[in-house]
C-alpha cells in the first residue's frame, strides 16, 4: 500500500480494518456446538427442578410499543419428595434391592461397581417415605420464591396488585402458594378452591372434578417402550450390580437423578450413570405417557382444557390496562387486581396447551407415538411444560403504535409457558407473534361451543366430585 499519497486517508483505512476485525470475532466461535453440554435435567418430563424454556426463541418482554396490563397464572407445585405412584412402582422397589446389598455395619452397600461404584455410600435423599411423600422439600420452599421474585422482576406494576391466590386443599399446593407469596411486597390472601364451586374447580383442577378421567391412559404404551429401551442399559450396566436389574429398576434409577435433584438443589450423582440417547429414551416413554393421558392422544383434554380460558378470556374482557382505564365507566366488583395466580397439578398445563394446539403437530402423522422407536419429529415435549412450579399463562398485551392517545390503544394476548412465549398455532399475527383479543376470545368461543359440556362428557351427575378430593 503507498501510504505516502495522503497520511489521513491511510490511517482512517488502518483503523477500518482494526474496527472490522475485532467486530467480527463474535462471528466465528471455536466451534460450532459454542459451548453445548448435554443436561439431564432438561429432560425429565414431571421430575425436574424448575428451568425456563427456549420456546420458539422469541423476546420474553413485551413487544415494541406495547405493555402487559394483566396476566392471569396456572403453576405447578414446587418439587415434592416423590410422587407415590412413581415411589411404588419404580423407586421403592429397586431401593429395597439396593439396601439388600449392606453388609452387617450398615456403613456401606457391597457388590457396586463401575458406573454404579458410588452407590455404595449413596444416601437416600427419601428416607422418610411416611412423612415425605407427597410434600414439597426445602429446596422446593426457596425454589418457589426465587420464581415468585422472577414473576415480580417480570410484572413490577402487577404483582402489587395482587390481593387474591387460589390453591386446591392438598398441601403440596397450599405450601407453594405459601412460600410463593413471601416474594411479593403486599400481603395476599390464599383461599383454597372449594369443590362446590363448579366454575373456579373445573377450570382449575379440572381432572378432579371429571368423573370419565383416569391417569391410566398410555400405561401399557409406555410400559412396551420401556421394556424395549431399557435392554441395552440392563445389559451395561448389569456387571457392575450384585442384584439382578429389571426394567422397572432403570426407571426408578432415572426418577431418583430427577427427584435427588430437585431435593438436594444440586444435580444427582445418578444422572451421570446414562449417557444422552438413555436420558433422551426416558423422556419420550414419558411423552408417550403424558400424551395419552393429559395431551392429544385423550379426547377428554380439550374439555379438561378450555374452562381455565374460558373463565381467563371473560377476565381479560372486563377491563383494559389501567393507564387508559376510563374513570368514568366502572368495572363492577372490580379491586384492582390485574395479576392471578392459581397452583395446581402436573396434569392441567398440557391440558391448557392441548386445548389451543401448543403442543400439536399441524401432521397429525408426525404425531404418532410409535412403541418400538423414539419419534423424534415429535412436537409434544413436557419437560419444556411440566417441571416442578411448571406454568402456563395468559397475557394480556396493550399495544399503540400510532400516538399516545388511548383511543388508539390495540389488544392482544400472548401466551406464556415457563417465561417463554409460545404462539397460538391458528393466531400469531399480533406483535411478538401474539393473538388479536377479539381473534383469541373467538377461538375460546368456538372452543367452549365444541367442548363446553364438561359433566356430560366427564359423565357427572349434579355435583360429582371425585372421592379423592
Amino acid at each position: 500500500m503507498v501510504c505516502f499519497q495522503s497520511l489521513f486517508a491511510c490511517v482512517a483505512f488502518l483503523q477500518f480494518l482494526t474496527t472490522a476485525s475485532s467486530n467480527q470475532i463474535p462471528l466465528y466461535p471455536k466451534e460450532h456446538s459454542q459451548g453445548y453440554k448435554f443436561d439431564a435435567l432438561l429432560h425429565l418430563p414431571g421430575i425436574s427442578p424448575y428451568f425456563d424454556a427456549i420456546g420458539s426463541g422469541l423476546d420474553h418482554g413485551a413487544p415494541r410499543y406495547c405493555e402487559v396490563t394483566a396476566a392471569s397464572y396456572l403453576i405447578r407445585h414446587a418439587a415434592i419428595y416423590a410422587n407415590d405412584d412413581d415411589y411404588e412402582k419404580y423407586i421403592e422397589p429397586f431401593l429395597k434391592k439396593l439396601n439388600a446389598t449392606y453388609k452387617s455395619s450398615k456403613k456401606k452397600r457391597h457388590g457396586w461397581t463401575g458406573p454404579l461404584a458410588f452407590l455404595s455410600q449413596w444416601k437416600n435423599p427419601i428416607d422418610d417415605p411416611d412423612n415425605q411423600m407427597e410434600q414439597i422439600t426445602p429446596q422446593g420452599t426457596l425454589d418457589s420464591i426465587k420464581v415468585g421474585k422472577h414473576l415480580l422482576s417480570r410484572y413490577p406494576t402487577l404483582v402489587p396488585t395482587t390481593k387474591t391466590i387460589y390453591a386446591d386443599k392438598k398441601s403440596r399446593t397450599q405450601d407453594t402458594a405459601k412460600a410463593f407469596i413471601r416474594a411479593f411486597p403486599q400481603e395476599v390472601e390464599i383461599v383454597e378452591m372449594q369443590s362446590d364451586n363448579k366454575t373456579s374447580f373445573h377450570s382449575q383442577v379440572p381432572h378432579k372434578a371429571c368423573k370419565a378421567f383416569s391417569k391410566a391412559p398410555g400405561d401399557d404404551e409406555m410400559a412396551a417402550f420401556i421394556a424395549v429401551f431399557t435392554q441395552v442399559i440392563v445389559a451395561r450396566l448389569q456387571g457392575h450390580s450384585p442384584v439382578d436389574l429389571e426394567a422397572s429398576d432403570i426407571v426408578g434409577l432415572q426418577q431418583l437423578c430427577g427427584y435427588e435433584s430437585a431435593i438436594r438443589g444440586k444435580k444427582s450423582k445418578i444422572c451421570d450413570v446414562f449417557t444422552d440417547s438413555e436420558w433422551m429414551a426416558y423422556e419420550y416413554a414419558w411423552d408417550l405417557k403424558y400424551s395419552l393421558m393429559v395431551g392429544h392422544g385423550n379426547p377428554l383434554s380439550p374439555y379438561l382444557g378450555f374452562p381455565w380460558l374460558n373463565i381467563t378470556s371473560k377476565l381479560m374482557s372486563k377491563f383494559h390496562g389501567p393507564r387508559h382505564l376510563d374513570p368514568s365507566q366502572e368495572i363492577p366488583n372490580d379491586d384492582g387486581q390485574r395479576f392471578f395466580l392459581s397452583f395446581t397439578h402436573r396434569e392441567v398445563p398440557p391440558f391448557i396447551a392441548t386445548a389451543l394446539g401448543l403442543f400439536n403437530s399441524s401432521n397429525a402423522a408426525a404425531e404418532e407415538f410409535p412403541t418400538d422407536h423414539i419419534n423424534w419429529s415429535r412436537h409434544w415435549r413436557m419437560a419444556e411444560l411440566v417441571p416442578f412450579l411448571g406454568h402456563i399463562g395468559i397475557e394480556k398485551l396493550t399495544c399503540n403504535f400510532n400516538s399516545v392517545d388511548p383511543q388508539d390503544d390495540q389488544e392482544y394476548i400472548r401466551i406464556i409457558a415457563n417465561s417463554s412465549p409460545r404462539p397460538i398455532p391458528s393466531c400469531q399475527g399480533g406483535p411478538g407473534a401474539s393473538c388479536s383479543f377479539d381473534q383469541f376470545t373467538e377461538i375460546v368461543k368456538r372452543g367452549m361451543e365444541k367442548y363446553g359440556d364438561f359433566d356430560g362428557i366427564c359423565g357427572n351427575t349434579k355435583g360429582t366430585v371425585r372421592a379423592e378430593l
